[in-house]
């Protein structure tokens, strides 16, 4: 691929961003993305030849795409039986995936209607299908999505109804994963298959996009038999006709359209689980188009796993785990890759037994039974057995002289042992707990702290076996894992903006906590109330209110006791301040981050926090720190008040905020992360000021925050916290643009955020940008109101679909900008005449905002929205 593989998840998410836009369109969208200007040139050149594209996440089964369509195959509010739809989820080149609820009142739920795009056969797929439909009625198995209903629309398009599923891809949800855990996500998978084939139903399609991981591990397999159903040749075993499958998890008999059968999901779920395990593919790893993937299928032998070199995989243990795949686990991926259909495993079962085996320390069928490996899996299964079998028979033939000198010798090496112990242990220590904190605020050391905590992380890692048995070494580790837990995804200082990886290095963390904290002392329980407030930021960035609340009252559990030990220290008075900072954000603190919709409630809590840290700095006025922390609290006071509509109570505050960030900067010049932390007041501040109907002003501090930002990112490129604030300025800058009449600009500015927030967005489980880009998306829909009522129409459905959620009334951020999406929606609806429809979303949106305020207090600041849907559901025929 011409932009490379490290690119690749920036070209995919971009090209599908582009691929919801209007064909003329799609080359100022990606040129106006900001994206590297390879990945640019990669995208352009994929939508010039989409007609060929057979993407490994898509479900165009190797079919051209028809010409545009006029608009989606099933508008919102369209009925499919007991369905309504909600809004589109997804698109391929045979099929568009809408989300649909349940309508008849019979009960609750959501569910993936995949409706086929006009110009296909569709009375020759559903006849087929209807062969099917009995069959596929019988795969009740947990680790297999159901199909919940089948039909025709009112146009005559074939659709089947899926229970909808909520997870990522297979393969992005084994990244970070122990070995172990990866094997146990793919017998879950290999259940499910096996599952399937005993009801004489073969897949046919296995690949990461059809098998997702839900958040609580929990393997599910979708659109099983729909391939077999939508298959156009007239046989199972005939070889007339294209048949679907994707190239890079194909078959050699699929490629060459013979006969398929249960091999064949065997061979594909080998290529998964060789692509779960290292990251990627078996063969055909350079291959840019379908026809040079299906030739590889071909003629390319696989390449033994373990024989990957590190150039290659992006894994940082890669040479721990590459020793491992050595044996078993190559045999075991290469059996499963045979090209001979009859050399691969003769059913799932015996794959999965393998695999079973292997993770048992047992013999495996894909290795030939000699003595000495039957002896070795033994061995393996019997260490302390074997060893002190071993030293009795040795003590036994050489006599107690031979015994008395091996005594000698293991004590010499146990003292040689604990001594590298001891020495790998203080260096690992010195790297984190020194080396590490001394450069955390420098411009320019993201990618040295990286390197530096993903190291001592692998030494300490080495020593946790013995982790158990030393508590000062569970601290240790817990502690080194908050560090790269905080460079990976702490919301707002130098990081790498990656909080699912984050949230897993920060739960190995949380997992050590037992092993020490009952008898920890002060500073011990201070890292320990640091890391409960990283774990409640990190669950709160993917919208999850209760445990990040739990995460909360952790903390306060974990502050009481320091309270007990020291109440008036001013690091315990610091600890106190920011809980009740970080449960006002919580609270209702901002209309960003995930939160509950209180914001009287929050503004309470972030004055009681203030006046905590002007306590503070009352008592210790020469500690920057404490400026810093002050700081942060005008800073969320004024972030609530803008919320509440409250302009002189937002100035105030957020100028005492500009004020003290400025000063905390000036002290600390080579703090990066001060220096990053007052563009960011000034952000809120330009806020505050437009809201007063100071515009200029406003403007004139975003451009300050712009040049501050510019200088940063030029110095430290790799600190991609800065890069996410830096779209969001953008932005900001546009929404004011539109206030102070220049619409023309701030479409540019608008569009350029939505398409590096699609980006990011694509990255992860991160509802604090989801929801920024759904904001960009429903300011580019109102910019679009009056020139192009479809295009914005369309937009705000997006964002519809995107903010749906079970939380939608409990979580307001997610409820808020769902309500103004209907809104939006309805008046793009009202410009195009379909009248009722718009009169629809408005009482949508309605009851969405009674529902979210029972009392009638809508915030200030959203008031005009709610009036917005007030006036649309009230509006004449």
């Amino acid at each position: 691929m011409a932009a490379g593989d490290t690119h690749w998840p920036q070209v995919k998410a971009l090209f599908e961003a582009a691929l919801e836009q209007p064909w003329a369109a799609r080359e100022a969208f990606v040129r106006a993305s900001g994206a590297d200007p390879a990945v640019q040139d990669e995208v352009l050149s994929l939508l010039a030849h989409e007609h060929v594209l057979q993407d490994a996440t898509t479900d165009s089964f190797l079919e051209p795409p028809l010409a545009d369509e006029p608009g989606p195959l099933l508008p919102p509010g369209e009925r499919l039986g007991a369905w309504e739809i909600v809004g589109p989820l997804g698109a391929g080149g045979m099929a568009e995936v809408m989300l649909a609820r349940r309508a008849d009142g019979a009960w609750d739920g959501e569910a993936a209607v995949k409706v086929l795009k006009r110009g296909m056969d569709s009375a020759a797929v559903l006849a087929r299908f209807a062969l099917e439909q009995r069959a596929l009625a019988r795969l009740n198995h947990p680790h297999i999505a159901h199909l919940l209903d089948a039909g025709r629309t009112a146009a005559g398009l074939p659709y089947f109804v899926m229970e909808r599923v909520l997870g990522r891809p297979i393969d992005q949800a084994c990244e970070g994963l122990a070995l172990e855990a990866r094997l146990g996500l793919f017998l879950q998978l290999a259940d499910a298959v096996a599952f399937a084939h005993r009801q004489l139903l073969v897949h046919r399609d296995l690949k990461p996009s059809n098998v997702l991981v839900t958040e609580d591990s929990q393997v599910k397999l979708l659109d099983f038999g729909i391939a077999k159903a939508l298959d156009p040749a007239e046989g199972e075993h005939t070889g007339a006709g294209p048949r679907p499958y994707t190239p890079n998890y194909a078959s050699p008999e699929q490629v060459r359209g013979e006969p398929v059968g249960t091999l064949t999901d065997i061979y594909s779920l080998g290529v998964l689980l060789y692509v779960m395990l290292t990251g990627l593919r078996p063969y055909g790893r350079n291959a840019t188009t379908p026809q040079e993937a299906a030739r590889s299928v071909l003629e390319e032998e696989p390449t033994r796993p373990s024989a990957l070199s590190p150039g290659l995989v992006a894994d940082p243990q890669w040479m721990v785990t590459r020793k491992r795949l050595k044996g078993d686990l190559d045999n075991i991926l290469l059996k499963a890759l045979d090209k001979a259909p009859a050399a691969r495993y003769p059913s799932v079962d015996a794959f999965a037994a393998d695999v079973r085996a292997h993770l048992a320390g047992l013999p495996v069928s894909a290795r030939a039974p000699s003595a000495g490996y039957l002896l070795s899996r033994f061995v393996l299964r019997h260490r302390a057995a074997s060893a002190a079998a071993a030293l009795a028979l040795s003590s036994l033939v050489a006599g107690v002289g031979v015994a008395t000198w091996q005594a000698h010798e293991a004590d010499r090496q146990r003292q040689r042992a604990e001594a590298r112990f001891a020495q790998v242990r203080q260096l690992a220590n010195q790297m984190v707990f020194k080396y590490h904190d001394q450069i955390a605020h420098l411009p320019g050391a993201t990618a040295v702290r990286d390197a530096l905590l993903q190291d001592a992380a692998g030494y300490l890692d080495a020593l946790a076996h013995d982790v158990a048995d030393d508590a000062g070494l569970a601290r240790e580790l817990a502690e080194a894992w908050f560090r790269l837990a905080v460079l990976q995804g702490e919301s707002f200082s130098p990081g790498q903006e990656r909080p699912d990886d984050a949230l897993r290095s920060a739960e190995k963390a949380l997992a050590l906590l037992p092993l020490y904290l009952p008898q920890a002392d002060v500073p011990a329980l201070d890292k320990a109330v640091d890391l409960r407030l990283l774990h409640s930021d990190l669950l709160l960035r993917q919208g999850r209110l209760i445990p990040a609340n739990e995460a909360l009252a952790e903390a306060s559990r974990l502050v009481e006791r320091i309270v007990a030990q020291q109440p008036d220290d001013l690091q315990t008075l610091s600890r106190q301040a920011t809980l009740l900072g970080r449960r006002a954000v919580l609270t209702g603190g901002s209309v960003a981050a995930s939160n509950l919709g209180r914001t009287e409630e929050a503004l309470q809590l972030w004055q009681q926090a203030l006046a905590i840290f002007e306590r503070m700095r009352a008592r210790e006025p020469g500690e920057v720190e404490w400026v810093h922390q002050t700081a942060w609290a005008h800073h969320g006071l004024g972030s609530v008040a803008v919320l509440r509509g409250d302009s002189a109570l937002a100035l105030s505050h957020t100028t005492q905020a500009v004020q003290l960030r400025d000063e905390a900067a000036r002290r600390v010049p080579q703090s990066a992360h001060y220096r990053h932390q007052t563009a960011m007041a000034r952000v809120v501040h330009s806020v505050a000021l437009n809201q007063a109907g100071r515009n200029a002003e406003g403007r004139v501090r975003l451009d300050e925050a712009e040049a501050t930002m510019q200088a940063l990112s030029a110095a430290d490129p790799g600190n991609e916290v800065l890069q996410r604030d830096r779209v969001l300025l953008g932005l900001v800058q546009g929404r004011l643009l539109v206030d102070a009449g220049q619409t023309a600009q701030a479409l540019r500015r608008v569009d350029a955020a939505v398409a590096a927030l699609a980006l990011r967005a694509a990255k992860g489980s991160d509802f604090y940008v989801q929801r920024w880009w759904a904001d960009a998306l429903l300011w580019s829909a109102r910019l679009r109101l009056s020139k192009d009522p479809p295009e914005a129409a369309r937009r705000a459905a997006q964002v519809v679909a995107m903010m749906q959620g079970d939380d939608v009334t409990r979580n307001a951020a997610r409820g808020w900008q769902l309500a103004q999406a209907l809104g939006t929606e309805g008046q793009a609806l009202a410009a195009l005449g379909r009248r009722d429809e718009a009169r629809q979303r408005g009482r949508q949106a309605l009851q969405l905002w009674t529902a979210l305020h029972p009392d009638g207090q809508i915030p200030g600041a959203l008031q005009r929205w709610f009036r917005e849907a007030q006036a649309l559901s009230a509006a004449a025929p």
